[in-house]
């Protein structure tokens, strides 16, 4: 009776030792879990991943563990299928300055085959003479006589 006492009292004590260590150990993964979802809510996604990762090193075998790598993996393929749509659209505009491109050089050599219309003769008139006004006469001075 005394060994099965014993006995039940390890395994009594194992599983409250078992419960100390991982409990605290659960609640701070979950509140850090609760912070990283909140940050993906607000689209700070460098912040939130830094959070899941945390997560993940240092509660490894927690519950919220195994939800931030889930997390981890659909924020990557979320931001794998953002870049893939980007460099999409950044392939059509490549593709639409390339044609506009080829049409302005098609342009350039259609204009450098042709040769330029020549000038309209220019007309040069001489300039009109300028009359010159006739120099005010001073008044004639009378003389007196000594």
């Amino acid at each position: 009776m005394v060994i099965l006492t014993a006995v039940v009292s390890s395994i009594l004590g194992a599983i409250v030792v078992y419960l100390v260590l991982t409990v605290p150990n659960d609640l701070q993964a979950g509140a850090m879990l609760r912070d990283a979802k909140k940050s993906l809510a607000a689209h700070d996604n460098d912040k939130a991943r830094a959070t899941l990762s945390k997560i993940v090193q240092q509660y490894p075998r927690t519950d919220a563990a195994a939800a931030a790598t889930v997390a981890l993996v659909a924020l990557s393929n979320e931001e794998r299928q953002q870049l893939a749509s980007e460099v999409t659209s950044l392939k059509r505009v490549a593709e639409a300055q390339q044609k506009a491109l080829t049409a302005l050089g098609a342009k350039v050599d259609a204009a450098a085959v042709v040769p330029a219309p020549a000038p309209p003769p220019v007309v040069v008139q001489a300039p009109a003479p300028v009359k010159k006004k006739a120099a005010a006469k001073k008044p004639a001075r009378k003389r007196r006589r000594r």
